[in-house]
């Protein structure tokens, strides 16, 4: 058997089997900050992360305060654009724009149509 993270031969007494591929104990480790994973990982393209380096290079960012959006959370949307609820505001008078009000993107800045 060969270890996913190393690509050597597994010769330990004990392996660990992640999304069916092998790996020494050693080596699962986050592929960003190098810790230990211990109890939780994340895979993504073969390779393992902690839970806060996967959130920090592959989530869903808002537009408006570049955070991470949880996928449990209620979204905006416009054109490719996400963003959080409470984000979704006029830059200029920072009106809270809501499900159906007409506003413009213009230069990835949100204006409500009075503003705009």
């Amino acid at each position: 058997s060969v270890c996913e993270g190393c690509q050597r031969v597994i010769l330990d007494r004990f392996l660990l089997r992640l999304n069916d591929s092998l790996w020494h104990e050693q080596c699962v480790q986050c592929a960003s900050c190098k810790e230990p994973l211990q109890t939780t990982c994340f895979y993504r393209d073969k390779k393992l992360y902690c839970k806060l380096d996967y959130e920090k290079l592959f989530a869903v960012k808002c537009a408006g305060c570049l955070e991470a959006i949880a996928p449990s959370e209620l979204v905006m949307r416009a054109q490719k654009s996400v963003y959080h609820l409470h984000c979704f505001c006029c830059c200029v008078c920072e009106r809270r724009l809501q499900k159906g009000d007409e506003f413009v993107l213009k230069e990835g800045q949100l204006l409500c149509k009075g503003d705009y």
